[in-house]
């Protein structure tokens, strides 16, 4: 079985403390429990893909949200260990995506590249859990993809959000935590 890492909007504006639209501490935790993972998916072979928002400077989603992520600034930039494994291993199995959407899948290429590397289970981690983690997770299960996801290596706003979420993601996607 093929799997691919898709590691949802771990970045600077999403985790540090002084960030836009943070999730503070629990996303830092996250960050932290998910290096030593990439280096073994790494290792191993798998797919790994950062897939980040990337908004435009005047993103219709700056209505529902603070203005995050902005393409090109400092907040659209991974967040601390994540940011030195991305310069260290970025290549043909470790890959930046672009998004706009809490779906990761929704207008990119995220399952064109999937399919032409032969992936059939997509394992989530990132935040926020409730909101960018559960669409790429529900994108990834109406695509056919196996979902697992990372309990550990995802955070949201609340707890209460992360736990819902989690609780959803297996119920619904019949996804398994990892």
């Amino acid at each position: 079985m093929k799997k691919a890492w898709l590691v949802v909007d771990m970045t600077y504006d999403f985790v540090a403390d002084e960030g836009a639209l943070t999730c503070g501490t629990p996303g830092q935790a996250a960050v932290a429990s998910l290096v030593a993972r990439l280096e073994s998916a790494y290792q191993d072979g798998d797919l790994i893909i950062f897939a980040n928002d990337a908004h435009a400077p005047n993103d219709a989603e700056f209505a529902l949200w603070p203005v995050h992520a902005v393409a090109g600034t400092s907040g659209a930039e991974l967040y601390g260990e994540l940011h030195e494994f991305y310069a260290n291993h970025h290549g043909e199995n470790v890959r930046y995506l672009p998004k706009t959407k809490y779906d990761s899948f929704y207008g990119t290429d995220l399952e064109k590249q999937l399919r032409e590397a032969g992936v059939d289970e997509v394992v989530v981690a990132g935040v926020c859990t409730s909101i960018c983690c559960y669409a790429t997770a529900s994108g990834a299960y109406y695509r056919g993809f196996k979902v697992r996801f990372v309990p550990e290596g995802m955070a949201d706003l609340t707890v209460e959000a992360h736990e819902f979420a989690m609780r959803q993601m297996q119920n619904v996607l019949k996804a398994e935590a990892i």
